[in-house]
This record gives C-alpha cells, structure tokens and sequence, in this order.
C-alpha cells in the first residue's frame, strides 16, 4: 500500500485567483473586540470543488455584530441570519450568544459571492466576501476577473492579519516553473535515490514556526 499518491489540488501556496461565487466550508471562525468594541466573527474557508478546489479564502468575512441604536441591531441580525440561512438553519432556531455561534460555524458549507476591493491601507486588491448563499447545484462559479493591477500587487495570496482585514497579505514567494514528468522513469531519475527504496531516517524533532513567518 503507497504511502500517499501525488495530488496537484494538495499543495502550498495555491490561492483562488479569480472572484466569483465558491462552494465552500468553513474551516475557522473566530470572535474578537474590534478597536470601537464591537463583536466581530472573522469566517475562514475553504473551496469545495471546481479549479480551485482545496484553495483558502481567509480573511475575506468579517461580520460584526452592533447593537446600538436599534437600527443597527437590525441590520446586525439580518446580516446574522442571512449567514445561517445560506448555512441551511432553520427557522426558529435560537442563538443564544456570538460565542455559541462562533463555536457552531465551523465545518457549515455554503456559497459565498467574493469580489476584489482595494485596501484602505495599502492599495491593494484583496478578496472580500460580498453576500452569502446556499451551496450552488452547478458547483462553483469563477467569474475571470482577476486581481486588479496596483503598483505593489506581486503574486498575492489569501493571507492577512488577523487584527486587522485591511492590512496587506503575506506576498507569494517566487516559484521555479514545473516543465512536469512525463513518465515514471524520469520522475525517478529526479528523485536523488533515483527511484530506489532507501533506509529511513531517523525522525527529527519538528522545528517551531517563527512567529514572524505566520500570516497573523
């Protein structure tokens, strides 16, 4: 039995390119205080099928929560519930808190409409969740629009901060151009043990992630 198969849809620093409406899960969903103390659900996910199957699309949804004065509330409950109504909620379901709500997010799928916005901060263009839907019967729909050019945009990817969704992406690191293997001899032949099966090694001790290397 293999250890694993080789699967293009499974590697680092693949990134949705295009806006457009996405099948998607969401993978996390965090509660923080924004600086004007309002409640905030900052949505993670994560593309379901289609070419970008396996992309992220983080940093792109932050939903707060105001409830002064009474139009606000209005409008945060709508906002709310037209998140949970694409999730499939049913009517009547009570939320109890943002807490409970953050908790109960995680692995919902829905569609999501995303478009390019430019940043207040830095003029760049990143993705920004537009409205939200139920999951589209004809899987995914990217719409060719691209990242618009700006003077500092170089091969973005979906990662921010945290703190703060305005805040510039970490920059795609350059990659070599992949001219493929078009047997398994040649990709053998590229292998250093050329193919051969070779001792383990003795397991390293994994390296801790610099603080300054992470996206948030």
């Amino acid at each position: 039995m293999p250890l694993f198969t080789v699967d293009s849809n499974n590697v680092f620093g693949k990134y949705v390119e295009e806006a457009g409406t996405y099948n998607v899960i969401i993978t996390n969903a965090r509660l923080y205080t924004s600086n004007n103390s309002n409640k905030v659900i900052s949505i993670d996910y994560q593309v379901l099928d289609g070419k970008y199957t396996g992309c992220p699309i983080i940093y792109a949804d932050p939903l707060t929560w105001v409830d002064y004065p009474e139009e606000n509330l209005t409008m945060s409950i709508k906002r709310f519930n037209s998140l949970l109504v694409a999730c499939g909620v049913k009517d009547g379901v009570a939320i109890d808190s943002l807490e409970q709500l953050a908790s109960a997010l995680k692995g919902q799928k829905l569609a999501i409409e995303v478009e390019w916005k430019e940043s207040s901060k830095d003029g760049k263009y990143y993705l920004r969740v537009l409205n939200h839907q139920k999951l589209l019967q004809d899987g995914s729909q990217p719409n060719g629009k691209t990242r618009p050019e700006s003077g500092q945009n170089s091969h973005q990817s979906n990662f921010g901060n945290s703190r703060n969704q305005s805040a510039g992406y970490r920059q795609q690191a350059p990659q070599a151009p992949n001219n493929g293997f078009n047997s398994q001899a040649n990709f053998d032949a590229a292998m250093p043990t050329n193919g051969q099966p070779q001792r383990p090694q003795q397991p390293q001790q994994p390296q801790q992630p610099n603080t300054d290397d992470l996206p948030f």
